[in-house]
């Protein structure tokens, strides 16, 4: 299985690295989400990139056409990030999501979340394109797809840096200021549907 060795690895780098640039100098204060997040990586992430080659085709070919089929990679993401999060801010389902809102908004806090949240939240907002595009019949390449997990999770570490960027714009600290909008990612689609999107 070494492609899904390439694919943790590209995320787990992306993701330290990201941390190391924008947490370090407040290292004590982050290593309870530090650990939390070792242990999502290392008993979720990990399995489910294991889980996810061996029902998924490698392809190298189409590589072109799969650059073009990131967009339907990151509407998907979003429509099912706001699904499978919103519901977490409900008295039913809080207690599996608080921690993640629990102190001050950091890199480190991107994968700082509860087992059940990180594996149906996180990864399946990263994994549903996929399966959703191969069930109609495009198979993405390779490469493209270790592209998608860099660029997912780096743009999840940036939407938690505290700071504007690509995709986010901050409205993802303002869903942890506020914690009543902005549960999507992306685009943001379903918040400007629902009517929960709110900026600056």
């Amino acid at each position: 299985m070494q492609q899904a060795n390439i694919l943790f690895t590209i995320h787990y780098i992306c993701y330290w690295v990201m941390v190391i640039l924008y947490d370090l100098d407040s290292l004590k204060f982050i290593s309870e989400s530090v650990k939390r997040s070792l242990k999502n990586q290392f008993l979720c992430t990990l399995p489910v990139c294991y889980l996810l080659f061996f029902f998924y085709p490698v392809e190298y070919n189409n590589f072109f056409a799969s650059i073009f089929m990131i967009f339907p990679l990151i509407v998907t993401s979003d429509i099912y990030f706001y699904f499978s999060h919103r519901p977490l801010h409900s008295s039913c389902f809080w207690k599996y999501h608080k921690t993640h809102h629990r102190g001050k908004i950091c890199v480190s806090k991107s994968l700082d979340a509860d087992l059940f949240e990180h594996l149906f939240g996180n990864l399946g907002s990263f994994a549903i394109g996929i399966i959703l595009m191969k069930y109609i019949g495009f198979v993405y390449n390779i490469y493209i797809l270790y592209l998608w997990g860099a660029i997912a999770t780096i743009n999840t570490c940036l939407s938690h840096s505290n700071k504007k960027c690509f995709f986010d714009d901050g409205v993802h600290t303002i869903h942890h200021k506020r914690l009543k909008c902005n549960y999507g990612t992306g685009f943001y689609l379903m918040d400007r549907l629902f009517g929960s999107h709110e900026s600056n």
